[in-house]
């Protein structure tokens, strides 16, 4: 690494100049910079493409600004605030500032056995990953954390520190996963939701739901469960004790009103469901909203 304007960093909201700041027997984190009105590989590759290989991992984080980016993986895009492309080691890239603007990038070099693993993997395997990393206060944060270490710094903190790091790689994946969510996964979530919204548990149960969207219970669980977090179950539970709010506070029905409205055999299964979900029974609940709230 003999390239001189590799290790400044002009002085801004982060100040990071870390030369290998840790290394371990897992991997080490070779260089971290931050560049404030970066030129990027504008600076170092030579004119006209400005491509330049990467000898490690590499990681840049947009911090402000908007780049042109593309590498020898196929990888073309503009690069705004708040995204992050991975790069596996030997990736000949060109980035930069796009006409007229400014902006500024933290970068990361690693290597070791840990990220060969992770290679193997698929990560970030041999097109370079692009994912979104928001708000930039919040990683910048959780960056410096893991960068930002002692000179006495014992070989296990390194390690703590490397696992940190690899977490992050980690969330940055699971975000990326999510937003390849695409128009169709979106309406067909809502189209879910609304169905499981909707009834009683009598009157709707979850394999009609299913069948109606033209799947098998199985099936229609797991993607489900992969679309929003949780079970078709517990979601529907979920909406009918929103519901047994909305009726607690706005109406003066009786409890066995309610539980009868909402499909429950009795006002003792749906108080007992009730205190499940709120930690407090229906009548406590009632209890709490102001009678002009009623």
């Amino acid at each position: 690494m003999d390239d001189a304007n590799l290790y400044s960093s002009t002085p801004g909201p982060y100040t990071i100049h870390a030369p290998r700041p840790v290394g371990c027997q897992l991997g080490q984190i070779i260089f971290a910079g931050t560049k404030w009105n970066s030129q990027a590989t504008y600076a170092h590759g030579a004119p006209p493409d400005y491509l330049r290989p990467t000898p490690h991992h590499l990681i840049v984080y947009t911090l402000e600004g908007e780049a042109d980016y593309r590498d020898d993986t196929g990888l073309r895009t503009v690069l705004t605030k708040g995204s992050v492309v991975w790069s596996r080691p030997g990736v000949n890239q060109s980035y930069g500032p796009r006409p007229g603007a400014r902006w500024s990038e933290f970068f990361m070099w690693f290597s070791g056995p840990i990220f060969e693993t992770w290679q193997n993997c698929g990560y970030p395997g041999e097109c370079s990953k692009l994912f979104l990393l928001e708000p930039v206060n919040y990683w910048m944060t959780r960056f410096r954390e893991i960068i930002e270490t002692e000179e006495t710094a014992v070989e296990s903190s390194h390690v703590l520190r490397l696992c940190r790091f690899q977490q992050i790689l980690a969330e940055g994946m699971q975000i990326e996963e999510f937003g390849k969510m695409n128009a169709e996964s979106s309406a067909w979530r809502q189209k879910a939701c609304q169905l499981l919204s909707g009834g009683t548990p009598a009157e709707t149960s979850l394999v009609s739901v299913a069948k109606s969207m033209n799947l098998s219970y199985t099936v229609f669980r797991k993607r489900f469960v992969h679309l929003t977090g949780t079970t078709p179950g517990k979601f529907r539970t979920g909406e009918i004790m929103k519901r047994a709010c909305t009726s607690l506070i706005n109406t003066n029905s009786a409890l066995s009103e309610i539980a009868e409205s909402l499909g429950f055999h009795d006002q003792f299964h749906f108080s007992r469901r009730f205190k499940q979900e709120f930690g407090l029974s229906p009548s406590e609940f009632r209890r709490q909203v102001p009678m002009e709230s009623r």
